[in-house]
């Protein structure tokens, strides 16, 4: 077998706990999520941990020693040869998609005695219906995200401020963007490039056979320029049309949905607030990875940041296991409906107050530059008073509002938390 090289990690301890306590339960473990979100470090780290309860079988699918290993009999044959009888193993395979029809070989393991299986994907076929139905339910999936605020304050060793939230906005969540000094702009940039670059040509271009290249590239730019918008198929074939560059709403649709197989980007659906029902249309997009999305909007970022906030206040509720919406009720918008098991959040994000409708829409605030005594009284009013379509919901469940006035605090109203982006990032349990 091959030797696991472990470099210097910094681990997240809630992933390995959460594998850990998987484990034992003829269950295979799959972890997924974008390339380089962190996968083969948690597996690693796993590999070193487990290495002293038992023998690790460890398979790196991207080692070119493994380049023999194309079907689910090689595959089969490695796992059986590298067994020992009476102890307990532990199968760990990075980016097993590579191997074809990978799903037989763990069906016939996970039901092993003995035999654990963990396994990273970095593509969303991996987990497609025909798979789930082959393990009959035996698998268990844990999403691995790029860092959250967080754990970005840990990797970087910041304490948390005013400079460290701008950077982690700017730069987002990639692990190994760490060992990049901040300050080096170019290569960081270089980096994102790179990624986005590995994403799109391995993971869409030749595992989906796409042939119009330029489309797909376009699409996720005009994703990544509209974060947070609402749109369809139908939308964006009339947009790139009016670009002279026509194209069918079915094809667009395709490629939407295989950007999103990567995990690099998220459709996330709109729910009726009053009908607790989902809508099948109109859905809005975020990306996984803050990073990713500025890398291409690199010419537009600092004029959107109002996107990068919603954005990482999506991936926080995302990071905290809960399901996410756009809510609507009554013919308006609630940014985030959040559900975790019996549990529902309401979220509206808030930059700046504009007039009198966006006082009716969100409880919001002055921008961070806005410093003079006036415009910080005006705001601290309308944060008491104006809570706009939260106040329409007339359940009990928390409410809030996040927005990046520094003067904030922590205001009550009517149920309902107004606080800063930087509270609500570090402690959702406000």
């Amino acid at each position: 077998m091959q030797k696991i090289l472990i470099m210097e990690r910094i681990n997240r301890n809630d992933y390995i706990a959460l594998v850990c306590s998987l484990l034992g339960k003829g269950e295979a473990v799959v972890l997924t999520g974008h390339r380089r979100a962190g996968k083969s470090c948690i597996l690693e780290l796993l590999a070193a941990e487990l290495s002293e309860k038992g023998n690790v079988i460890y398979i790196d699918m991207e080692n070119p020693e493994n380049a023999d290993l194309v079907t689910f009999r090689e595959l089969s044959e490695r796992i059986k040869g590298a067994v020992v009888e009476g102890r307990s193993n532990y199968v760990l395979i990075d980016e097993v998609q590579e191997v074809e029809e990978f799903e037989k070989a763990l069906r016939y393991w996970v039901k092993q005695d003995g035999v654990d299986v963990v396994v990273t994907g970095s593509n969303a076929a991996m987990l497609s219906s025909d798979i789930a139905n082959s393990f009959a339910g035996r698998y268990h999936r844990v999403h691995v995200s790029s860092l959250d605020y967080k754990e970005f304050l840990i990797f970087y060793g910041l304490e948390d401020s005013d400079n460290a939230f701008s950077q982690y906005l700017r730069w987002g969540g990639l692990p190994f963007l760490y060992r990049i000094p901040l300050e080096d702009e170019r290569t960081r940039t270089e980096y994102l490039g790179s990624i986005y670059d590995t994403i799109f040509v391995k993971d869409i271009v030749r595992r989906k056979n796409v042939r119009n290249v330029s489309l797909l590239d376009n699409l996720a730019r005009f994703v990544a320029d509209n974060s947070g918008r609402v749109f369809s198929a139908n939308s964006i074939a009339k947009y790139l049309k009016g670009g002279e560059m026509a194209v069918s709403a079915n094809t667009v649709g395709e490629y939407m949905d295989a950007l999103c197989d990567t995990y690099m980007i998220d459709r996330v659906k709109r729910y009726d607030i009053k009908g607790k029902s989902v809508f099948e249309q109109q859905d809005k997009y975020y990306f996984e990875d803050l990073g990713l999305r500025n890398y291409l909007c690199r010419d537009k970022r600092a004029l959107d940041i109002e996107k990068v906030l919603e954005g990482a206040v999506y991936l926080k509720l995302k990071r905290s296991g809960h399901e996410v919406y756009v809510g609507q009720l009554n013919g308006k918008e609630i940014d985030f409906v959040a559900r975790r098991g019996d549990e529902v959040i309401y979220v509206q994000v808030a930059l700046q107050v504009t007039g009198e409708e966006t006082y009716e829409r969100e409880l919001t605030s002055s921008t961070l530059n806005a410093t003079r005594p006036s415009e910080r009284k005006r705001s601290r009013r309308s944060l008491l008073s104006q809570f706009g379509n939260l106040k329409l919901i007339k359940d009990n469940y928390p409410k809030y509002v996040v927005t990046m006035d520094p003067n904030v605090g922590l205001i009550h109203d009517s149920g309902i938390v107004a606080c800063t982006a930087r509270q609500f990032l570090l402690n959702l349990d406000i």
